[in-house]
């Protein structure tokens, strides 16, 4: 991972960290990471390795060859060998992340123990993984347990390391039943009323408008909307206007005011409040820091 701020909360371990006791070169790089507030996450990229991002709560949204990802609680990003990525306008927003960096199997032979045959396999389903999947909440244990058996003593905790790493990836590659995507045609509309309240952040949708034009009850928009995204409605369009300010607080002679009434707020201080909640900082400091 790049360059991060002082004031977050970080724990990490790499090849060559004295605190890693169990020899395992396959895995580059394992840390765990809780921002308070916006904080710098600029352009880096990793050779012969891919980075994969569990997001343990909140939301990130991700940056890969100008395209945004976002990737909400109990969803994994990852990004190839030699991709450059960031987070979206170099800063990652308030979360809790575990990430880890691991070798490519396609240049690795021996890999996690596996023959070449089953390694190629692995290899190809990789490099057909979507950018972001959704898994089940028990793979944060297998980041705990990986914590723990990396600091151990115990040096022949290595094949307890691959048995971990291999259960991450099999939750990648095979998500669990109710991890896995919508119908097509209730994914396709879930989508499509995603990508109207992305289009006009200052709009203020309500759920039984949302939940009439995806054609389904409001208590049934409701799940399926928090299935897909991770996070209530609400939440979402909150997120949406304010990383709409962000932008808008970057260009030059941008006026708080003037921001907050144009994405919908009635007053500044009720945007100011919403925009700290997210973002950790006050806009007139985003503002001066941008």
């Amino acid at each position: 991972m790049a360059k991060i701020r002082n004031d977050a909360v970080r724990w990490e371990i790499n090849d060559h960290a004295a605190n890693r006791r169990v020899d395992f070169p396959e895995l580059m790089m394992l840390g765990y990471d809780r921002f308070q507030e916006a904080s710098p996450l600029a352009d880096h990229q990793h050779d012969g390795c891919y980075e994969f991002v569990y997001v343990d709560n909140g939301r990130v949204t991700w940056e890969v060859d100008g395209d945004y990802y976002p990737s909400f609680t109990g969803q994994i990003f990852h990004t190839r060998p030699g991709e450059w990525h960031r987070a979206r306008l170099n800063f990652i927003e308030p979360c809790s992340i575990w990430w880890f960096i691991l070798r490519d199997p396609a240049d690795y032979p021996g890999w996690l123990s596996f023959n070449d045959e089953d390694r190629d396999q692995i290899h190809q389903a990789l490099l057909q993984l979507p950018r972001i999947v959704s898994v089940d909440s028990r793979v944060r244990e297998q980041f705990y347990k990986l914590r723990s058996l990396l600091e151990a003593e115990e040096r022949s905790a290595a094949f307890r390391v691959r048995h971990h790493l291999v259960d991450i990836l099999l939750q990648l590659l095979y998500p669990p039943a109710a991890a896995r995507q919508l119908p097509l045609d209730l994914k396709e509309s879930m989508l499509a009323l995603t990508a109207q309240i992305d289009a006009a952040p200052e709009r203020r949708w309500s759920n039984k408008e949302l939940a009439a034009l995806a054609g389904v009850s409001e208590s049934h928009f409701y799940r399926l909307f928090h299935n897909l995204h991770g996070q209530s409605p609400a939440n979402y369009m909150d997120r949406i206007r304010i990383n709409r300010a962000c932008e808008l607080l970057r260009q030059p002679g941008a006026n708080v005011t003037a921001v907050a009434l144009d994405l919908g707020y009635k007053t500044s201080q009720h945007f100011a409040t919403v925009f700290k909640k997210y973002i950790g900082v006050s806009p007139s400091s985003w503002r001066s820091s941008s």
